[in-house]
């Protein structure tokens, strides 16, 4: 499911709930064994009038910064708005699933596509599906997009 598919209808559909899900900024902490990250974004982040990610991650969500910096009547509506963006999300008629063929292969922007897959039945060894995972820091690649750019000029 799409944030992006999610994003768009709250916009003119519900203003509201749209403005708390990318004002709002919802404190998120994570721990693991050597390290720990936490910070405070909006669900909807935007560049210009462009969607730019989406966090959709309540799993991390830090519960008690958020009852500390937000009142009660704030928190009620936004979680009302998550609620509603969830729904929409789960919403199948907004999914899309695919097979891939042999050599075909997917790129997913995980800021902005919230994805999954469907369980399957492996294979024989070596006609089993294959995933492999990589990161690329978009901040990276905009750097060097822009170095690129100003060398051409």
């Amino acid at each position: 499911s799409s944030g992006i598919n999610a994003e768009w209808p709250l916009r003119p559909g519900e203003p509201e709930m749209h403005d708390l899900l990318s004002t709002v900024l919802i404190p998120f902490r994570q721990y693991r064994q050597g390290w720990y990250m936490a910070g405070k974004y909006p669900t909807f982040e935007f560049l210009g009038p462009d969607l730019y990610r989406t966090r959709v991650c309540g799993f991390v969500a830090d519960n008690h910064a958020f009852a500390r910096d937000y009142d009660a009547a704030l928190r009620a509506d936004w979680w009302e708005a998550y609620h509603y963006l969830r729904q929409l999300m789960n919403d199948t008629s907004r999914h899309v699933s695919r097979k891939l063929e042999p050599g075909e292969m997917v790129f997913i922007d995980n800021w902005r596509v919230q994805h999954g897959r469907e369980a399957f039945s492996p294979g024989p060894l070596g006609k089993s599906r294959v995933m492999q995972a990589s990161y690329i820091e978009w901040t990276h690649l905009q750097n060097r997009l822009l170095r690129v750019d100003e060398a051409e000029r």
